[in-house]
């Protein structure tokens, strides 16, 4: 029987690579997005009936909510993956409140809600579920402080869930990638892009292919006793 994954901020950069290897694994995928983009479009074309699109922008609670009450959520998935995430660079005391709320609601509400959704059709079954946090929830990096906090918050959320739902089969853990080649990193100025480097043991800043394995390892069946665990992927840079 084919398994199903909902996968939230799939349009672009770790979010699409991740849906392409889940459809080239045989998943089911129902991907979720502000807007389906050409590249998502292009993945729907050439698996169609295995991939569907959901649009969503989850910095809306109304969005989150429609997404939350889905009949597809309560028959059950086999895994939810929790990508989408919003940049939020800056010092604490230049960003305005409503940015810090949006990057909340985005980073950590959205995903909690969506996760206590997805458990409730888990529970017959068991699942599991993934949350892609950020290595500035380990360490602290001038003008991520409110976004470290958020990614903070779900290391600690999944957790949590190890602890509670384990004993239904359902297994949580959270991979935390380093500064990734993506179009969240496009942003940065050369200097700062250079600072990163030099900090990485590697050398270089993450692909989001680096990133792509450890998700899915660890809704696989080989990760079938990982749970409540912490996976940085950031080429040996908090190390």
């Amino acid at each position: 029987m084919q398994k199903r994954v909902f996968l939230t901020g799939a349009s672009r950069g770790l979010g699409l690579a991740t849906a392409e290897a889940l459809l080239i694994g045989g998943w089911s995928v129902t991907a979720s997005a502000r807007s389906q983009g050409t590249a998502l479009a292009g993945l729907a074309e050439r698996w169609p009936g295995q991939l569907r699109f959901v649009a969503a922008d989850l910095s809306h609670p109304d969005d989150v909510e429609r997404l939350t009450t889905a009949a597809d959520l309560m028959e059950g998935y086999d895994a939810f993956v929790s990508n989408a995430g919003v940049a939020m660079d800056g010092l604490l005391a230049l960003m305005s409140p409503q940015e810090i709320i949006n990057g909340i609601q985005v980073n950590l509400t959205a995903p909690l809600l969506l996760a206590r959704a997805c458990i409730k059709g888990m529970l017959p079954k068991g699942g599991a579920l993934v949350f892609v946090g950020s290595v500035a929830a380990k360490t602290g990096f001038s003008g991520l402080a409110a976004y470290g906090s958020t990614k903070a918050g779900l290391s600690g959320l999944s957790r949590g869930l190890a602890r509670e739902y384990g004993v239904r089969g359902i297994r949580s853990n959270c991979v935390l990638p380093g500064f990734l080649s993506t179009d969240m990193s496009s942003g940065l100025d050369d200097s700062k892009l250079g600072q990163l480097r030099r900090r990485t043991p590697l050398g270089r800043l993450g692909e989001v292919g680096d990133v792509v394995g450890m998700i899915l390892f660890l809704i696989s069946d080989h990760a079938r006793h990982v749970s409540g665990a912490d996976f940085v992927v950031d080429g040996g840079m908090t190390a």
